[in-house]
């Protein structure tokens, strides 16, 4: 059965659910959700939360992007994607052969582009990460199999974050099949870098792509056995080892929130917390002494925090924590725009719908593209149209801009 691409959330619920012969109680007992919950959702009175939406899919035995409606492919060819990502495919298909003739520049002025990458993925600017990375991606390439040694070693670094940033394109646009394959060929690279930071990495984006799958559990897994690579750094009080090990408690509470286990999540913000406090400050990732730095800090802690609240169902206090979210002026967009975007779920749940819609103005502002294609902005924008009794202009605007359905 096709996805509906003309039809809600709730709708892409309860179409399924009739495929699989279940009634709305079957179904929330079989995926432990409260029933009054499924049928509001299912008659598009109640936005569906991601914990909700992966619960009910699990249950299915279908993936979480079946309710959410991605791919939006029908965007892709607005925003000019569709060739790019086709060239991104392509790139992929070779990461472990030399190809004759095909030139290369030097390892720092790759370097420069890869960097500009990574700017972009900071914006959560898709369009030019996808436009970038094909040519890098073959050049770095050519360099991992022709070089011997430390240049090696150093173009399979630049590939690993090349892989890592058209992953969150990948992500961000429900593309679950490349989301597959770039992590496979970010495992290949980062194993080969010379530096065991990437790996750690590397779990931390494996973890995150069971939030599609509703593999919870596999997700924890993950965060628990890269954490261990990383224990005896933290040990030691090393920069990489401490923000990669706050990052996966972070990763894990997201998860735990997904399961309904509250106690887990906010044990996991806790451990995130002390790391932070031990840090003192705002880390910004990058390479240092030859060790990947992921970017971490109180902020990224606190953000996390009004977000697990939001996912477990407790909306007022996710906006009390929200209010606590301090971040400096020069914070990084994707993040920002991510806040936005949980903040504006919350003052949905809770009523206050025009303090929702202007968190989606601010995350449309902070990171257009990452708003645009968030499945969640379509599901709180959606829910803002159906609960206003005359429907501002700029709600009807954004709502045409995202492509809510309504």
């Amino acid at each position: 059965m096709s996805t509906p691409t003309g039809v809600g959330t709730g709708a892409r619920i309860a179409a399924y659910r009739r495929l699989h012969r279940l009634t709305q109680k079957q179904l929330a007992t079989k995926a432990t959700v409260s029933y009054s919950l499924l049928v509001k959702v299912e008659q598009g009175r109640r936005p569906a939360s991601g914990s909700f939406i992966a619960a009910v899919a699990r249950a299915m035995g279908v993936p979480v992007t079946t309710f959410t409606g991605q791919p939006y492919a029908a965007d892709h060819a607005h925003d000019r994607l569709d060739g790019p990502l086709t060239d991104l495919r392509a790139a992929l298909d070779n990461y472990d052969f030399p190809l004759d003739e095909l030139p290369v520049r030097p390892l720092p002025d790759i370097d420069a582009d890869v960097h500009a990458v990574l700017l972009a993925r900071r914006k959560a600017n898709f369009g030019r990460i996808v436009a970038m990375a094909p040519p890098l991606i073959d050049e770095l390439v050519q360099v991992s199999q022709t070089a011997q040694g430390r240049p090696a070693e150093e173009a399979h670094r630049l590939l690993a974050h090349v892989y890592r940033s058209a992953y969150d394109v990948a992500y961000g646009l429900g593309l679950s099949d490349l989301v597959a394959l770039l992590l496979s060929r970010m495992d290949y690279s980062a194993q080969r870098a010379g530096d065991p930071y990437l790996m750690s990495l590397y779990g931390y984006m494996r973890a995150y792509s069971t939030f599609a799958t509703g593999r919870h559990e596999v997700g924890q897994k993950i965060t628990a056995r890269a954490r261990e690579t990383v224990e005896p750094g933290v040990r030691a009080g090393e920069l990489p080892a401490l923000c990669s090990a706050g990052n996966l408690h972070l990763r894990a509470a997201m998860l735990a929130t997904r399961q309904g286990d509250a106690d887990s999540a906010r044990n996991e913000l806790a451990e995130a917390r002390r790391l932070a406090e031990q840090l003192g400050r705002e880390v910004v990732g990058g390479a240092r002494d030859g060790a990947h730095v992921q970017s971490f800090g109180p902020t990224n802690v606190a953000i996390h925090a009004a977000a697990a609240e939001m996912e477990l169902g407790n909306h007022g206090k996710s906006l009390q924590l929200a209010k606590l979210v301090h971040p400096p002026a020069d914070y990084f967009p994707d993040r920002l725009g991510h806040f936005w975007i949980d903040t504006a779920r919350s003052q949905l749940w809770t009523g206050r719908t025009d303090a929702a819609l202007a968190s989606l103005l601010k995350a449309r502002k902070a990171a257009p593209q990452q708003a645009k294609y968030h499945p969640s902005v379509r599901e709180t924008t959606a829910g803002l149209v159906r609960a206003a009794r005359r429907t501002p202009e700029a709600l009807i605007g954004y709502a045409s801009w995202c492509g809510a359905q309504l």
